[in-house]
């Protein structure tokens, strides 16, 4: 008796749908930053200026996905503290990811921390956004900071050294420094113009009490003037309550008489200083950011003595730039 011999032949399949291409599109990430500018900033106020920019964060997934998570980083790279420019002069800020300025924006790259951020896929449609704020602080007590052609001078950076990482996932995120895919720069510019500026102050003259005017009284006070590096500029004072800058007076508080005196430049009395009119002059300088002060000489010729009492005059230095 003959026994066949049955051979079934089965064939194993095995589906493997993480290796099967996904028809939907790709999971991504783009980032869009806006400029970050200071407006105006005067080094001689010696304040930090503070700034806010945005970075815009777009992800995609595709209509099907098994990573609803993704760990956003944005890297700032170059050096630090950061500069802007105009030429070869230089203005110090920094980047920030807190509006208290306490944590820099850093980058995996150099040990430091980036800015990062989880988005959720939406429960409707594939994209979700989010705007990040960044916060730059121009540096206190930059004095000497320059203008150039006696102007408001522009100073700006490209901040090209940046970099967006992401990583999708699905419970737990990867952190900044596991990520490998990259979605390229983000570059923008920071931007100040530095303002001319001066700021004046002044000390009071005091002539010595007298009990005839026989004789010439004399006495000094100061002008204090700071103004931008590399402003031009040049200090007016006005004629006073005579109205005359070639002739001032000093006039008796409650009234009843007037002395006669004049504001000098020079400690020999030669040049009077006004307005620039009826033969006055006003002294001029260039400002380096610091501080400078300017003697103020006056003096009480001899002149009929009118009745006792006090005698002053108010006078308004003005500092142009």
């Amino acid at each position: 008796m003959k026994r066949l011999l049955r051979v079934i032949v089965f064939v194993v399949v095995c589906v493997l749908l993480g290796a099967l291409p996904q028809r939907a599109s790709a999971q991504t990430c783009t980032a869009s930053p806006t400029a970050l500018s200071f407006g105006n900033v005067s080094p001689i106020a010696l304040g930090a200026v503070a700034a806010t920019g945005t970075v815009g964060i777009s992800c995609t997934w595709p209509a099907i996905t098994l990573t609803p998570s993704v760990q956003v980083c944005l890297n700032m790279g170059g050096t630090t503290p950061r500069v802007l420019s105009s030429g070869s002069s230089q203005l110090a800020y920094g980047l920030y990811q807190d509006a208290a300025h306490s944590v820099p924006w850093g980058s995996t790259a150099l040990g430091t921390t980036p800015i990062s951020l989880i988005l959720d896929k939406p429960a409707t449609g594939n994209t979700a956004t989010a705007t990040v704020t960044f916060y730059g602080l121009v540096a206190a007590n930059q004095p000497t900071v320059p203008t150039t052609g006696n102007a408001n001078t522009a100073y700006t950076q490209l901040l090209s050294q940046t970099s967006l990482n992401y990583g999708f996932f699905l419970l737990l995120s990867p952190g900044c420094a596991a990520l490998t895919s990259s979605g390229g720069s983000f570059a923008f510019t920071a931007s100040a113009t530095v303002v001319n500026n001066c700021l004046i102050s002044a000390t009071n003259l005091s002539f010595a009490a007298t009990g005839v005017l026989s004789s010439t009284l004399s006495a000094s006070g100061a002008i204090t003037a700071r103004c931008t590096n590399g402003d031009a500029y040049r200090i007016a004072l006005s004629a006073g309550s005579s109205g005359n800058v070639a002739a001032r007076q000093m006039q008796r508080v409650g009234g009843g008489g007037s002395v006669n005196y004049q504001l000098y430049t020079d400690s020999a009395f030669t040049t009077a200083w006004g307005d620039g009119t009826a033969g006055t002059t006003m002294p001029t300088g260039t400002g380096s950011g610091n501080a400078v002060s300017i003697n103020v000489y006056g003096r009480v010729p001899a002149q009929s003595t009118p009745m006792p009492g006090n005698y002053s005059d108010t006078i308004t230095a003005t500092i142009s730039f």
